[in-house]
């Protein structure tokens, strides 16, 4: 069996810039070590063969993705030893590289601004207003860059420190935890360990 590289990025080469929305869910088909090819990222993510392949060589070029192509393997019997009467075709097959993943887990390093904007968006707030809805979406996108920013912090830290001026019209931080705390820990990136929130 022999492989090459091809397309073996590093991190931070090729593309810049978030993530397509096709991007992000075929990154999220990757759960674990194996390799899957066009056909298989397609059937998990419901995108089309063409869609797939786009989303797969722009995840190569962000290093997120490795490619690399087999030579005489039959797809549906990857794990089978070789013989004599197995046909011999190339296959290309992406995969996760090693850094992104940690004791089996995948960890995902993609800058995916579009994605916690994606995730925002399908939050459902309280208000009478869309208005009102838009601050208090605010305020949690708020409270999500304070995170990335400044690091781990707990519940009463992110109301001192963003609730003064997104206060969203709730009248006391506790109000506006209420509102905030539960849609912070929706978002794509972020961990939360009782009052403790950080991002991955």
């Amino acid at each position: 069996m022999a492989a090459d590289g091809d397309g073996e990025s590093g991190p931070g080469d090729g593309e810049s810039g978030p993530p397509s929305a096709d991007e992000t869910a075929v990154l999220a088909a990757f759960v674990d070590a194996a390799p899957m090819t066009v056909g298989e990222v397609a059937t998990t993510t419901g995108l089309d063969a063409d869609a797939a392949r786009n989303a797969l060589a722009a995840l190569v070029e962000r290093g997120a993705l490795h490619r690399k192509t087999v030579s005489g393997v039959d797809v549906g019997e990857r794990d089978r030893p070789m013989d004599d009467e197995r046909e011999e075709y190339d296959v290309e097959l992406w995969y996760l590289p090693a850094d992104r993943l940690a004791d089996g887990d995948v960890v995902v390093t993609l800058d995916d601004d579009r994605a916690v904007e994606d995730a925002l968006d399908e939050l459902d707030f309280p208000g009478a207003s869309e208005l009102m809805r838009d601050w208090r979406r605010d305020a949690v996108r708020a409270a999500f860059e304070y995170l990335r920013e400044r690091g781990p912090a707990d519940a009463d830290a992110l109301a001192e420190a963003v609730y003064p001026a997104h206060s969203a019209g709730y009248a006391d931080a506790d109000a506006w935890l209420d509102c905030v705390a539960p849609r912070l820990a929706e978002l794509p990136g972020v961990e939360r360990d009782g009052d403790e929130f950080r991002t991955a």
